[in-house]
């Protein structure tokens, strides 16, 4: 496997091995990332994932970049656990039902392994495209309206989610990768639930969930159930905490989500590999709402939701490395 340190993700998963990681785009929303991943090491994180928010960014990971990124991550002991890509839909103007473009699919494909990342990471995406407006994901109180077009053919959509994902499943495979779900409110997999309904729906051996707290937990889920439900099905973790009244992303210990019952749940099923943080709503995050590089209050954020995570692990005798 590229970029895997002094150890592999797979060797570190076949040891049983729980280690910390984060999202590049945590520390820089966009590319380049080469400043970015180095500093992501200094916090003392061992594993990283990258992204690429749209088709037209897959033109970032060229054989140079990639092979910069690589010497980086080598240098600073780093294992590259996932690849966050969307399955890319659109919908035309009036039309009854969402499109995949399974092409633009196949180029991210191309990247992942190229730059050989286990896992890919997609969330499903809103009905018909529909508009979320960002306020509504962290919201106290607000008005808001929502547009319904009366030609919207609900099952036909649902179909439409489900036929994408099984093919985008296959091509995956073809290349030796899993896909991860990360759900989300409002989307078609905001639940455990949901995410059981698409596996069962599309077939897929390689279809996981992207195990993600703070989305379950606001959208009605108890995290802990859901990895009693996925088991084997777990993927991926991504870790940050909210009071389950929005889908904010703090750091661990600030917020109402139950740590040592998610990590009892996860030793029962045997999980090992990457915990990582995405703090995107920490203080000094960078953030999709105005694109800057992290501060250093970020960097003291990510190290304290380690240790909050680390003291809570080992009260049921889990280490964290």
């Amino acid at each position: 496997m590229l970029w895997a340190g002094p150890h592999s993700s797979e060797d570190v998963v076949s040891n049983g091995l729980l280690f910390f990681g984060s999202p590049i785009w945590t520390f820089n929303w966009n590319p380049p990332y080469q400043a970015p991943l180095k500093r992501l090491a200094r916090t003392g994180c061992q594993g990283f994932e990258l992204t690429a928010w749209s088709v037209d960014m897959l033109a970032y990971y060229t054989p140079e970049t990639i092979r910069e990124l690589k010497t980086i991550a080598d240098g600073e002991g780093l294992v590259l656990t996932n690849f966050f890509f969307n399955l890319p839909f659109s919908r035309a103007l009036g039309a009854k039902v969402s499109t995949v473009d399974l092409d633009g699919y196949r180029r991210g494909m191309e990247v992942a392994a190229a730059i050989e990342t286990p896992i890919v990471t997609s969330m499903t995406p809103y009905p018909f495209q529909s508009e979320v407006r960002p306020i509504l994901q962290r919201p106290i109180s607000q008005e808001w309206g929502a547009a319904v077009e009366p030609q919207w053919d609900w099952e036909g959509e649902y179909d439409a989610v489900v036929d994408g994902f099984a093919r985008a499943c296959e091509i995956a495979a073809s290349a030796g990768l899993k896909v991860a779900i990360e759900p989300h409110p409002y989307r078609w997999v905001s639940s455990g639930q949901g995410m059981l309904r698409l596996i069962e729906r599309t077939g897929a051996s390689n279809l996981g969930l992207n195990f993600d707290p703070s989305h379950l937990f606001p959208a009605g889920d108890m995290p802990h159930y859901v990895v009693l439900a996925l088991g084997d099905r777990i993927f991926n973790t991504h870790f940050s905490d909210n009071e389950g009244h929005t889908n904010a992303h703090w750091r661990p210990g600030r917020g109402k989500i139950d740590w040592k019952a998610i990590f009892a749940a996860l030793k029962a099923i045997g999980y090992s590999g990457p915990i990582t943080l995405e703090l995107e709503d920490a203080p000094g995050a960078s953030h999709w709402t105005h694109f800057r590089e992290a501060t250093p209050e970020f960097d003291d954020e990510m190290r304290r939701g380690m240790s909050y995570l680390r003291a809570a692990a080992a009260e049921l005798d889990i280490s964290i490395s």
